[in-house]
């Protein structure tokens, strides 16, 4: 309910974690798909591989070995999605009564999966480089878990990015536990300064479960999503997705592996990221123009989101309808956590889906709802 009030043409939303609509391009999909009939003819109409279409599956293999993924073939999977491979690895592993630790806070969406699957969701201590490898260590010793979801990359909802050396210090207590980890990495593409990092797949290999997608970069209805994972996990999956959905739409494939490695790509990305960059040096200067003393957020180096952290008695959570009746939607930052009792004073700002010249009269609304809070 709240997410549709806050997509009204009256309300400049910052709740809605979705590309720029006005970037979604349209053109040069409908460019892709001619291309794609011209490569695979009919083909791309009929039913396909459950494992995903071969020509796209080469075009996934070079995309993740620039992100330090190498891996066999054979342990790639397109799905219907990134949501599509999570559930499917949920399906596989997860048990009534698993364990699932996350970090603090996480995406909610991923919590409300796990859940469904009858998991037990366990929030692990983190800070500004993400999950704090102690608290890690100390978790999995204490628990029976059946995964770790991670977002090292611009995390949403925080826009934090674990660092290298964080990323091997939580991967070797991953690997002395043995146990699975599932990266989300749906945002790496969106990079607005810093160099690249390697995915946290290339410090715990055989111990990662690693999901990326096109939602970001090319559009969100294709649900193109892109899994890596050890192959007898892989068998698991593909015998559970025979029994959901088959396979992921050939044609969308087929479109998606015509988009891959091409100008058009490079082009389009370059776009993308210059246009949210921008979008994203707006919304900072608006919260350093706007916001009372007492709040704080830190600028992060990609991704859609800034996490606001207010005074400790602010409660962002009792604000966010009257922010809908003055002209301007948030999430409030208890939606991310999977505490009983989470903190109250942080928002998650989602600036991608908002128009630059919108940006700051949209903090300004938010700035005076804080200062009369």
């Amino acid at each position: 309910m709240f997410a549709a009030l806050s997509r009204r043409p009256d309300v400049i939303s910052f709740a809605v974690g979705a590309p720029d609509p006005a970037l979604l391009p349209g053109q040069l999909v409908a460019s892709l798909a001619a291309d794609a009939f011209a490569e695979y003819g009919n083909s791309m109409l009929q039913y396909g591989q459950t494992r995903g279409f071969a020509p796209l599956l080469e075009k996934a293999h070079s995309l993740l070995a620039g992100r330090g993924i190498t891996c066999s073939p054979e342990r790639l999977h397109i799905a219907t999605g990134g949501s599509g491979a999570l559930h499917s690895v949920c399906m596989a592993l997860l048990d009534k009564g698993a364990v699932v630790l996350v970090e603090t806070p996480t995406y909610g969406p991923a919590v409300k999966v796990f859940r469904s699957h009858g998991a037990i969701v366990v929030g692990v201590e983190s800070d500004q480089c993400g999950i704090r490898p102690e608290a890690l260590d100390a978790a999995l010793a204490q628990y029976d878990v059946a995964l770790v979801y991670l977002l090292p990359t611009f995390q949403n909802p925080t826009g934090r990015t674990m660092s290298a050396d964080r990323r091997r210090h939580v991967a070797d207590v991953i690997i002395r536990h043995g146990v699975m980890v599932v990266e989300d990495d749906v945002y790496v593409d969106l990079r607005y300064r810093g160099e690249p990092l390697p995915a946290f797949w290339a410090f715990a290999p055989q111990n990662t479960v690693y999901i990326t997608s096109l939602s970001k970069t090319l559009a969100p209805a294709l649900r193109i999503g892109i899994a890596a994972m050890p192959v007898d996990l892989l068998q698991d999956v593909l015998a559970l997705k025979q029994g959901i959905d088959m396979q992921t739409s050939t044609f969308n494939q087929a479109v998606a592996a015509t988009f891959l490695g091409s100008e058009a790509e490079t082009a389009h990305v370059t776009r993308i990221v210059e246009s949210y960059a921008l979008k994203l040096a707006t919304l900072t200067a608006a919260l350093e123009k706007h916001l009372p003393p007492g709040f704080s957020w830190i600028e992060p180096e990609g991704g859609m989101f800034v996490w606001l952290e207010g005074p400790s008695d602010f409660a962002a959570d009792t604000l966010a309808a009257r922010g809908l009746e003055a002209g301007v939607a948030f999430l409030p930052g208890t939606l991310f956590y999977a505490d009983a009792n989470p903190p109250r004073n942080r928002i998650r700002l989602s600036f991608a889906n908002v128009p630059n010249s919108e940006i700051d009269r949209g903090i300004e609304l938010l700035a005076a709802l804080c200062e009369a809070s």
